[in-house]
């Protein structure tokens, strides 16, 4: 056995050692010469270190940052962030100007309001006048239509008792619906004294979608800043 061993000599050694040395190599995974966060050189070149995906890119939190190994979801996070971002600024540009609008309507709305409101009583005085004489010509209406049947409907005086009966009755449907014009101008004028409460409403409309998008903000970039942390 020593003979056999002295006879191999330190060629067959040699040989061992590289066979050895190459069968390790072999075995040795592809990614296992990356690691996450580590330098590349392939922008946008991809791969997996651990069981996740990576690419060769600039992690977005990293000031002058070069190649590196980024996880994809850190890519993803700082989609997500620019996206929201993006949208802010188009949400707090239009909301600058529905203000702006709002604020001018209300400040309108509430210079006419006593105006208003003083026109929009007169109008329901005008419909309560109008509701009495209603009822006054209803009145005149019956009498007449009773002396009417009194004094015989076919006679001259039953016929111009009939006459007046309609006369009054057209009268009060005249002033019926005269009061429900005046009724529904007061209540315009109402409604309109009411938008100052609806506009004001849509304005903290407003102004809250624009502050629950900066929480959205806030929560994208948290996020990103967690999945783009350097060797993550």
């Amino acid at each position: 056995m020593r003979n056999s061993f002295k006879f191999i000599g330190k060629g067959a050694t040699l040989l061992a050692a590289s066979s050895l040395l190459m069968a390790m190599t072999a075995v040795i995974p592809a990614e296992a010469a990356n690691k996450a966060g580590a330098r590349c050189t392939k922008a946008n070149a991809k791969t997996k270190i651990g069981g996740d995906n990576y690419v060769c890119t600039k992690n977005p939190t990293v000031k002058n940052a070069r190649l590196t190994w980024v996880w994809v979801g850190c890519i993803e996070s700082n989609q997500l962030f620019r996206e929201s971002s993006a949208r802010l600024k188009t949400i707090t540009d239009s909301a600058a100007q529905a203000v702006t609008m709002l604020d001018t309507e209300i400040a309108s709305l509430k210079a006419e309001a006593p105006k208003d409101e003083a026109d929009a009583k007169v109008f329901d005085q005008k419909a309560a006048d109008a509701k009495t004489k209603q009822a006054a010509a209803l009145a005149d209406a019956k009498i007449n239509s009773d002396n009417a049947t009194k004094a015989g409907l076919t006679t001259a005086a039953g016929k111009q008792f009939t006459a007046n009966a309609a006369t009054w009755t057209k009268a009060a449907r005249s002033y019926e619906l005269a009061a429900k014009n005046f009724e529904r101008s007061a209540a315009s004028l109402r409604d309109k004294i009411n938008e100052v409460a609806k506009k004001e409403k849509q304005k903290l409309t407003v102004l809250q979608t624009v502050e629950n998008t900066k929480v959205e903000v806030a929560s994208t970039q948290q996020n990103r800043r967690n999945a783009c942390r350097p060797g993550l």
